[in-house]
């Protein structure tokens, strides 16, 4: 989300917050933005920028020990929000694949992220150190790999407790002497998140648009559970593999059963994902149903399974237990048809861009008065 400070001549900045009535104690050396109800002052070098009532109640989302950036502008970004006690480590939009569904755009992709080294650092050395999770992505994270390894090690020593996810297609792990030197820098609680998109080169490979993505990323999960690196699989549902997904589970029952699990994923329809709707796009409960017995399948292997970007009522019932409310905030919305729904509270909702672009239809939940009673 972004805020705007009118009147910001103070240059490109990147700081703590710290309202003026929060107690929390200060990260050493770091630079703190203090917000007080009538100016904002920056601790680096005691500059300051008075601000109105309108400005003073538009950062009032701003919390004690948010991350935020503010360019030269005065556009103001929040990276890190402290309540939620989970960062995101963007490494850059780059990717060496293309993938057909990809919610990114071209020119998200090709913009240079070659200058944002000192940022990322300055970033991580502003995180708490208490901090629980974090998430590293791209694009595809692993793609300058000297500044990748820069970052792991970097974590791995401020916040040597947290869990850690990398967003990753594994392509670059099919080099046994990459993953040596991950794992000689590699946080104690790794996870990787790889994407299967088929069960053979032929649909994978139609998917990522890169020839031979399927046969490295194949390499890439074996290398990782072969060192012991946690696993977790995501299936893409598109109109390009929904037809494969029951061989994909057996592809992961008969190959991969160690994973810690296979998260199926409802698309979000923004950048290429939208540029190529008419090849791709299939509503959540058509996705839903085509990945079902592929559910199933895994299920019986003892594989846990999850459903990201589903709303409930596209759902059935008995499989509500494995939809995750996967959308962040900025970008979840509901239906105007959601409000008379009796599980809004507890649905993960949809995309913002996804309820613009192609209106799914959403159908309200409602129990029986004997159902309802049963649900409390």
């Amino acid at each position: 989300m972004a805020y705007y400070i009118k009147d910001y001549s103070l240059g490109s900045r990147q700081a703590v917050v710290k309202r003026e009535e929060s107690s929390c104690a200060e990260r050493q050396q770091a630079e703190t933005m203090y917000i007080y109800t009538d100016r904002i002052v920056f601790s680096s070098d005691q500059s300051s920028i008075r601000i109105d009532e309108t400005i003073w109640k538009r950062l009032s989302d701003l919390q004690s020990g948010d991350i935020v950036s503010i360019n030269d502008r005065g556009v103001c970004y929040r990276l890190y929000t402290a309540a939620e006690g989970d960062a995101t480590i963007f490494m850059g939009g780059n990717c060496n694949s293309n993938c057909m569904m990809c919610p990114s755009s071209d020119y998200e992709r090709h913009l240079d992220y070659t200058n944002n080294r000192e940022a990322l650092l300055r970033f991580i050395d502003m995180l708490p150190e208490n901090l629980p999770h974090y998430v590293v992505t791209g694009g595809e994270p692993t793609m300058r790999s000297d500044l990748f390894l820069e970052v792991m090690e970097r974590m791995a020593d401020r916040v040597p407790e947290a869990d850690a996810l990398i967003l990753t297609n594994g392509r670059s792990f099919s080099s046994m002497p990459f993953l040596e030197k991950l794992l000689l820098k590699c946080p104690p609680y790794l996870t990787a998140a790889i994407p299967i998109h088929g069960s053979c080169s032929c649909v994978h490979d139609a998917i990522t648009r890169a020839d031979g993505s399927f046969r490295q990323t194949m390499r890439g999960i074996h290398h990782l559970l072969s060192r012991g690196i946690s696993v977790e699989i995501r299936v893409v549902v598109t109109k390009m593999n929904c037809g494969d997904l029951e061989r994909v589970a057996e592809l992961i029952c008969n190959h991969f059963p160690q994973v810690l699990c296979v998260n199926f994923i409802s698309l979000e329809v923004r950048g290429n994902c939208i540029k190529n709707k008419e090849e791709v796009y299939i509503n959540p409960s058509e996705s839903f149903c085509k990945a079902k017995t592929a559910i199933n399948r895994l299920i019986g292997c003892g594989i846990d399974v999850g459903l990201y970007n589903y709303p409930l009522c596209c759902v059935e019932r008995g499989y509500w237990f494995l939809c995750k409310k996967s959308i962040s905030p900025e970008k979840v919305r509901y239906d105007e048809a959601c409000d008379v729904c009796e599980v809004k509270d507890i649905c993960g909702g949809l995309f913002v861009s996804t309820l613009k672009t192609v209106h799914p239809t959403v159908t309200p939940v409602t129990f029986h008065a004997k159902e309802r009673n049963m649900q409390c």
